[in-house]
């Protein structure tokens, strides 16, 4: 059986990684395009609580996700072994990627 993983995507909302097939940023056409069809289809989450959107998820059953979180954050989040990541986005503590706080979008 495969282990299921899920990732912190903001204001307390988890995403199973596995689902996730991309991360976009808003405010594209491409991304107002992908936000209009989920939204008539009924298959939209705004796991933003009406913060700005920096980040739009793709799952594979094709729902879709606005998260505050931007891309890059996220990426981090679904990539536990810090070796998976490109070297510019590696930390010296992997414990950071794991943590679950909302302090990015606060102000």
């Amino acid at each position: 059986m495969a282990t299921v993983q899920f990732a912190h995507i903001g204001m307390n909302n988890l995403v199973q990684t596995n689902r996730v097939l991309t991360v976009i940023p808003p405010h594209t056409r491409t991304a107002d395009r992908i936000l209009e069809v989920a939204k008539g289809r009924g298959q939209f989450i705004d796991a933003s609580r009406g913060r700005s959107h920096r980040s739009i998820l793709i799952l594979d059953d094709g729902t879709v996700i606005a998260s505050f979180i931007t891309p890059m954050t996220l990426l981090k989040r679904f990539s536990l072994d810090p070796e998976d990541l490109p070297t510019d986005f590696r930390s010296d503590d992997a414990e950071e990627l794991l943590e679950f706080d909302d302090e990015e979008g606060q102000e």
